[in-house]
């Protein structure tokens, strides 16, 4: 009874020693399992360059991207395909950014593209529309990296150039009309003169004149006139004159710098002058000798001779139309109306200034005057005077003349 007692106690402990075992056994398959089914690969293409890294539990890309070593700056781009392959695979593309100055039309840009991107997607970008003859460097099909640097935009114009009798469509980029005219061939001289400002930027289908300027020297022969000269003589009347030489014009060559533009004369300096044959002065002789007679006679010497031979001094002379006027009454100063009063334009010949009125041959003789009164015409200055006459007949047979009228 106790040896079964004994033989029983060591079976049981056996049984629980092979369950226990069994156990162990199922849990060890089981973590394997599990562990199995929870790991899978992750590949990272960056910049074109494959990582592969495998994962146990977490599948958040930043973990992912972590693991991998790879730091995602603020504008790079990370795409992640949306599901796992049949195999348990993940796929993530990182695109590093670049930022770019795009440089165009006097202009600066700044854009950001990434790995894989082209110059023509950064010049899109930047909204630059860009013409068939453009030049774009680095060119439009070069893939951007951060050794990139600036794009530039280089501009192409249809110009048409007229020069030397000629005109000529030419293709050529931007900058100054001057580096278009270059670029096309023509070469401009230092006097050269261009229809638009040199320095201004060339514009699409503008149009450029260019005026050729030269210089010529042409030698003529001109006449050298002789001058005129006069000699009192006191047998001749005072009035008469009489040729004593005849004048007689020299000649001299005359050398001149002529401007030409296009071939055209569009002006002239006289350069020099030579005298081949002098001339001869003319000399006239001025009679001094007085006439006896009543007309008024004016002296050379600012003098003259009133109608009855006193010779009077003036300080002015004042030449134009007169009128007569009659009828009385009572002038502008207050006198009465009276021959040698005569109307004026006071602004003209101020009040009380005594007067001596003559035709400019002296035939016509008003004589000594006073102006004291005015009128409408003189004080409008269509008559330097209006002279009173004592009868209404003197005044039809004077009507309008031409008269001096000296200041005394």
């Amino acid at each position: 009874m106790q040896l079964f007692s004994v033989k029983r106690m060591y079976s049981q402990s056996t049984l629980k020693r092979v369950v226990a075992l069994a156990i162990m056994i199922i849990i060890t398959v089981s973590s394997v399992v599990t562990v199995s089914a929870a790991t899978y690969n992750a590949y990272i293409d960056y910049d074109g360059k494959i990582k592969t890294v495998q994962l146990l539990f977490s599948g958040k890309t930043d973990e992912i991207l972590a693991s991998a070593g790879i730091q995602v700056g603020t504008n790079d781009l990370v795409e992640r395909s949306t599901e796992k392959t049949p195999s348990g695979e993940i796929y993530i593309a990182v695109k590093s950014a670049y930022v770019l100055n795009v440089a165009f039309d006097h202009q600066v840009k700044t854009v950001t593209v990434h790995y894989g991107d082209i110059v023509a997607q950064a010049v899109a970008k930047a909204g630059v529309t860009l013409r068939d003859d453009d030049v774009v460097t680095p060119s439009l099909g070069t893939k951007v990296s951060a050794e990139t640097g600036d794009i530039q935009v280089g501009r192409k114009f249809h110009v048409n150039i007229t020069a030397d009798g000629k005109t000529a469509a030419a293709v050529v980029t931007e900058g100054s009309v001057e580096s278009a005219l270059s670029q096309a061939g023509v070469t401009l001289g230092s006097e050269d003169t261009v229809s638009v400002d040199k320095t201004a930027e060339v514009t699409e289908a503008m149009k450029i004149s260019v005026a050729r300027v030269t210089y010529q020297e042409v030698t003529t022969t001109e006449a050298v006139a002789f001058k005129s000269t006069t000699q009192k003589c006191d047998t001749l009347y005072k009035g008469n004159k009489q040729l004593q030489t005849a004048g007689k014009n020299g000649s001299q060559t005359v050398l001149t710098r002529q401007k030409l533009v296009d071939g055209k004369v569009a002006g002239s300096e006289v350069v020099s002058k030579t005298v081949v044959t002098q001339p001869v002065d003319q000399v006239t002789l001025v009679g001094t000798k007085r006439k006896p007679s009543a007309y008024a006679i004016v002296d050379a010497d600012g003098t003259l001779t009133d109608q009855n031979g006193n010779v009077v001094n003036f300080t002015r002379k004042i030449s134009g139309k007169c009128t007569a006027y009659t009828g009385g009454g009572t002038t502008s100063t207050g006198r009465a109306a009276a021959y040698g009063l005569v109307a004026v334009n006071p602004s003209v010949i101020p009040y009380g200034t005594r007067l001596y009125i003559c035709s400019p041959n002296g035939k016509t003789v008003y004589g000594y005057a006073i102006a004291a009164d005015t009128g409408g015409f003189a004080s409008q200055g269509r008559i330097i005077a209006d002279l009173y006459y004592d009868t209404y007949g003197q005044c039809s047979s004077f009507g309008v003349r031409n008269m001096n009228i000296y200041i005394l």
